[in-house]
C-alpha cells in the first residue's frame, strides 16, 4: 500500500479514536467545554493538525494528557508526510536525471565506437601510405 495512504488512514484513525476517547473523558466533567461528539471532533482535528484554535480546551487532567499525545501525534504525522512527499519529489527528479544520463551515456559510447572505427581506418590508411612511400 502507498505510504501516503497508510499515513492518511493512520491520521484518520488517530482522529476518530481520539475523538471518542476525549469525549468519554471530557463530557462527564461538569465544567467541560466538550459536550458533543462534534465538539470533540472539532477539537481533535484542530489539535492534530496543529492549528489549535483554543476555543475548546480539555479541563480534566486525563484530557490534557491526551491533548499532549494528540499534539505530538500531529507534529509526527506532519513531519512524516513532508518527508514522504519530499522523498517522492527527490526520487522522481533523480530517476529523471538518471534516465537522461543513461541516454547521454549511450550516445557517448556510440560516438566513441564510431571514433575508434575511424581511428582504425586512419591508422590502416597511414600504414598503407607509409608502405607505398617506402617502395
Amino acid at each position: 500500500m502507498d505510504k501516503l495512504a497508510i499515513l492518511l488512514i493512520s491520521a484518520t484513525a488517530i482522529i476518530l479514536v481520539g475523538s471518542t476517547v476525549i469525549f468519554l473523558i471530557e463530557s462527564a466533567h461538569p465544567d467541560s467545554q466538550i459536550t458533543t461528539l462534534l465538539d470533540t471532533l472539532w477539537w481533535t482535528v484542530a489539535t492534530v493538525t496543529t492549528v489549535g484554535y483554543g476555543d475548546i480546551v480539555p479541563v480534566t487532567v486525563a484530557g490534557k494528557i491526551m491533548a499532549i499525545f494528540f499534539m505530538l501525534s500531529g507534529i509526527s504525522i506532519l513531519g512524516i508526510f513532508l518527508s514522504v512527499l519530499g522523498t517522492r519529489f527527490y526520487k522522481r527528479r533523480f530517476e529523471k536525471d538518471e534516465k537522461e544520463f543513461s541516454i547521454v551515456q549511450k550516445k557517448f559510447f556510440d560516438r566513441m565506437a564510431v571514433l575508434e572505427k575511424n581511428q582504425e581506418t586512419l591508422q590502416k590508411d597511414l600504414r598503407d601510405l607509409i608502405d607505398r612511400l617506402k617502395k
